[in-house]
């Protein structure tokens, strides 16, 4: 659901369901968003090497599935909480899904990475 502006200019919290509950996030300052986008930028850009897994090895293969598959979720996990600090962690684990983590995940992004919302549309209207 995209934020309206007045959401945005009035800082509202970003809801996310987990668990089938509403929880309210608040939006990062700047300095703080600052340093957690730096953390997902890196955290993506470890991406092509688990992609790149052969199978020259049983050893390697499953450890570049392990952590894409494992490692990597927890990753997503864990800076989904480093976002969302005022959110019970304890709780939301006991009930929620790792789609629902998922869906919340995408909808902090959204805010953290205001930017790339707005490219497509500023590409638009140069390229006319």
């Amino acid at each position: 659901m995209k934020r309206t502006e007045e959401q945005i200019v009035a800082q509202a919290p970003i809801i996310v369901v987990l668990g089938g509950k509403d929880y309210p996030v608040k939006p990062l300052v700047i300095r703080e968003a600052r340093a957690w986008r730096q953390k997902v930028v890196e955290v993506i850009a470890k991406l092509p090497e688990h992609l790149q897994a052969t199978t020259d090895t049983p050893e390697s293969f499953d450890a570049a599935l392990k952590a894409l598959l494992v490692t990597m979720q927890d990753t997503v996990l864990d800076l989904f909480f480093e976002y969302a600090k005022d959110l019970d962690r304890e709780e939301i684990e006991g009930i929620a899904t790792e789609e629902d983590v998922a869906e919340a995940f995408s909808r902090v992004v959204e805010v953290a990475f205001p930017l790339a919302r707005s490219l497509p549309e500023l590409r638009g209207r140069l390229f006319r």
